[in-house]
This record gives structure tokens, C-alpha cells and sequence, in this order.
């Protein structure tokens, strides 16, 4: 297992228990390119999504989710503050709607060059899953039903798809895609909500499942991350998508026992985490939400609304919005007009 950086070293006690203030205000991550991988956990409450910048500067996204019975939509502004313009690779790793409920507008809004997902032989659907595969026909994206294992090539790094090893199950979760990611000498492993089924199968078949960084099976359910898995795994740290109070008990207190020394990032606690690899690395980030308004207060009640647009996906943002670009792609507008003069298009932070 490859070593962590001096960061994560120190962080061990308290990431093990979530997240402290201190973790809190860390620094801005990286956030790729220049030989640098990122990989962000977006904090989707109790769903999955996560965004992965290659060390070239290209995209990958796995999954797409929203919370159960949620119409909110907290992947596309994620990918807007990154400054995403283009997916390379987009992975659904199975149909439920907290892994999909927000795919169709990922696919309306973005180029992609490869749609991965599992074949489910038509043993599952609803609205949300028909409504995905409608709109991955309608806009014509190559779409890849992956065989077990297999392999593709992403902005330099190695990805191998490990799971499902059958598809003969009536439980959807057990259909996940599980992909194994390496760049350099460090390794990823995502999981989906891939249950104990589904790690035995890949034990079984003697798939090298070792990785540094752990996506934790489920939001962290009772059902997945077996200890034998993780004996196989053997990861040096783990990450847990789940939302706060969740109705599941996410994470689960025995998942939690079974990862006992090993560091715990939870977004439910943390926010989004971003863990970031030179090739030789590791370093884990968190962070608060950014800032609502704190940083945008008006000196006078007669200050003029400023409006910043983000140049590489032309969106433009109120002043006091949670999802603005990083500085190297903003432009400023006085008015809504002369933004929309320009080419440019209203986020949801303008009414």
C-alpha cells in the first residue's frame, strides 16, 4: 500500500471520528491536471456522485444522484464550479434514483465520450432509469454495457471494471458497476452500492481488489464492505456518501467496526472530500460548503448587484452564490442583460 502524505498522517485520529473545524478549513484542494488526479465525493446528502479530474485535465463522472423523493440538483453546479465543459467518461453504476435521478441533465448539458452501465437484462426500471436511457438514445452518446473484467484507458490512468460478476440477482444494488482506477502507484477503488454478494463473487474469481482510497459500498450499509473484502482491499484510507439523519442509519455502526483503523472521511460530516494523487501520494481535503453571502455583503443598501459568469460553461451566478467558478474563469456583468447580450445563461441562484 503506498504511503500518505505528511497531511493525512496528521489527520488520523480525527478523521477516523469525521470531520473537526480544523479539517474544515483546510485549503483548497487541486484540482487536477498537470500530473495531478483528483478525485471530488461531491455531497449529494444520501446519494452518490463523484467527479473525477485526470491528470491531463480531463473528466470523469460516476453517477449522478439526488436523495430519494428530492427534485434538488447539486451535480451539474459542482461540475460548473470545476469548470467541466466536457465528460470523457460518465459511469451509472446502477439504476437506483440516488445514483441517477440527476443523469438526464448531465447528458443534456454536457459532451460525453463514453456512457457506461450495467446490463440489468430488464430485470429493473422505473421512470427515472427509461427517462436516462431515453435521453442517452435521443442525444446519440456511445453507450457501453462493460463484460467483467474489462478494461479502459482515462486521461493517462488505468481503469479496470471488476463487477458485477454475475447478473442474475433481484437486487439491484448487486448489479453496481465496481471499477478499480490506477494512476502511477496509487489506486482507487469504487463501488457503487455493491453488496457482500457481489464481493465474494470478485474474491472468488481472484481479482486484485487492493487500492489506497476506498468508496465505501452502500453509504456505508451493514451489507457491504465484509471484512474479507477488506483484507482484500486493504485500504489505506475509506470515504462514506451518505446524508445527515438519514433514514437508513448510514453508516452503519457495524460497517464502522470493520473499518475500525482506518481513517473515515463521511460527506455527511464533511462536506465535499477531495483526495488528490501525484502518482506516488495520496492527500485527502475537506472542506465547508463555500460561503452564502458572507463574502458578498452589501457596504450600502444602494450597492449595484454584481453578476459573475463562468467563461468556460457561459453560466452566469449572483455575487452571493454557492457555486461559483474559481477565479481563472469568471467574468463580471453589472446586469443580467448585458451577461445575456454575451451569450450567457441564468443559474438557479437568479430568479
Amino acid at each position: 500500500m503506498k504511503k500518505f502524505s505528511v497531511l493525512l498522517i496528521l489527520l488520523f485520529a480525527l478523521a477516523a471520528a469525521g470531520c473537526s473545524e480544523s479539517e474544515q478549513a483546510a485549503k483548497a484542494a487541486p484540482s487536477g491536471g498537470s500530473g495531478v488526479l483528483s478525485v471530488k465525493y461531491i455531497d449529494v446528502g444520501q446519494a452518490d456522485s463523484i467527479l473525477i479530474t485526470g491528470p491531463e485535465g480531463g473528466h470523469m463522472l460516476i453517477d449522478a444522484g439526488a436523495e430519494l423523493g428530492s427534485e434538488n440538483n447539486d451535480v451539474i453546479p459542482a461540475l460548473e464550479a470545476e469548470g467541466v465543459e466536457r465528460l470523457d467518461a460518465v459511469i451509472a453504476t446502477h439504476p437506483h434514483y440516488d445514483h441517477i435521478a440527476c443523469m438526464d441533465d448531465v447528458i443534456e448539458n454536457y459532451d460525453i465520450g463514453t456512457f457506461y452501465l450495467p446490463d440489468t437484462e430488464g430485470s429493473y426500471t422505473s421512470s427515472t432509469y427509461t427517462k436516462m436511457l431515453s435521453e442517452l438514445e435521443e442525444y446519440n452518446v456511445n453507450t457501453v454495457y462493460p463484460k467483467v473484467p474489462s478494461e479502459f484507458m482515462f486521461d493517462g490512468a488505468s481503469c479496470e471494471f471488476l463487477g458485477p460478476v454475475e447478473n442474475e440477482t433481484k437486487d439491484c444494488n448487486e448489479y453496481s458497476l465496481v471499477m478499480r482506477l490506477d494512476w502511477g502507484d496509487t489506486s482507487f477503488l469504487f463501488t457503487g452500492d455493491a453488496g457482500s454478494s457481489s464481493e465474494y463473487n470478485m474474491i472468488d474469481r481472484g481479482f486484485d481488489l487492493s487500492a489506497d482510497v476506498l468508496k465505501v459500498g452502500h453509504h456505508g450499509s451493514e451489507y457491504s464492505t465484509t471484512r474479507e473484502f477488506l483484507d482484500e482491499v486493504k485500504p489505506s484510507c475509506a470515504v462514506i456518501s451518505c446524508g445527515e439523519d438519514n433514514s437508513y442509519g448510514h453508516p452503519s455502526p457495524l460497517t464502522l467496526g470493520r473499518l475500525d483503523g482506518i481513517p473515515v472521511y463521511i460527506t455527511k460530516d464533511c462536506g465535499d472530500i477531495v483526495v488528490t494523487s501525484d502518482g506516488k501520494d495520496i492527500e485527502v481535503f475537506t472542506e465547508e460548503d463555500l460561503p452564502k453571502g458572507s463574502a458578498a455583503e452589501k457596504t450600502s443598501g444602494d450597492a449595484e448587484t454584481v453578476y459573475i459568469g463562468n467563461k468556460n460553461s457561459r453560466t452566469l451566478h449572483r455575487e452571493d452564490c454557492g457555486s461559483l467558478p474559481d477565479e481563472k474563469n469568471r467574468v463580471y456583468f453589472s446586469s443580467v442583460e448585458e451577461a445575456e447580450a454575451e451569450g450567457y445563461k441564468k443559474h438557479t441562484c437568479i430568479k
